[in-house]
């Protein structure tokens, strides 16, 4: 099967990891696509040469749009392509590229083309004995605060909405549910799941597959400013229940 991965990136010349990328980039059927969200570091000129490299494709944005634009933007592009699967991944590395590539065999299994029990398969950071999950106490609560806020006003049964790897079936329901922006920066995840049901008339199927390992970044940590939109975020999601 073949799939395109999208991988918004913003200003990773400090964390970049070029031997990673070309490890994932090496799986057979798998594509990725960069974008650049505005990055005003050397961003560029490093996905550059990793498309050249490994044959990726790139997207440049011409100012920073936040997260969650330069996906839908990214996605948007990657379905043109035709894939029989799309999906995002984090810049920063966090999950494994061993990690990334058995979820992308796991949705070759699970996501086939000609119809599916599931809609998308998506990782979860869950600590549990045998594997190797590092994360910041601080991101942990701020998850669970979201899933526990919004996961009753939605409708939603997803145990981790903001892990940043995930893989969807392209079909036209994912087309329909991607032609409008978002409206938060911090959560695409959760707006697609809310634009999902009116549009298909049922929820997302999903399956959350537990990710082997993970860990948090340096570079990647949120400023005050960041939290301060990240609750403004929280709360326009919380007004906007059906």
């Amino acid at each position: 099967m073949s799939t395109v991965i999208v991988v918004p990136c913003y200003n990773e010349a400090g964390r970049w990891s070029a031997e990673y990328w070309r490890e994932i980039g090496a799986t057979p059927g798998l594509t990725l696509m960069f974008v650049n969200d505005g990055s005003n570091d050397g961003t560029q000129a490093l996905i550059d040469d990793i498309c050249g490299e490994i044959g990726s494709r790139s997207l440049a944005l011409a100012q920073n749009s936040g997260k969650a634009e330069a996906l839908r933007r990214g996605l948007v592009a990657a379905l043109e392509e035709s894939p029989q699967i799309v999906g995002y991944l984090d810049a920063d590395g966090a999950f494994p590229a061993a990690e990334v590539i058995r979820l992308v065999h796991l949705g070759d299994e699970l996501l086939p083309s000609d119809g599916s029990e599931f809609d998308a398969v998506w990782s979860a950071r869950v600590l549990m004995a045998g594997r190797d999950i590092r994360r910041h106490a601080s991101r942990h609560y701020i998850g669970r605060i979201v899933t526990t806020v919004l996961a009753p006003v939605h409708k939603y049964e997803v145990y981790d909405t903001q892990s940043g790897y995930k893989l969807f079936r392209n079909d036209e329901e994912l087309h329909r549910c991607l032609t409008e922006p978002f409206q938060t920066r911090w959560f695409p995840d959760i707006e697609l799941l809310m634009r999902w049901q009116p549009v298909v008339g049922r929820p997302m199927r999903i399956w959350e597959e537990p990710v082997l390992g993970w860990h948090d970044v340096a570079g990647s940590k949120m400023n005050r400013s960041q939290y301060t939109r990240l609750v403004k975020d929280l709360s326009r999601l919380y007004r906007n229940r059906a």
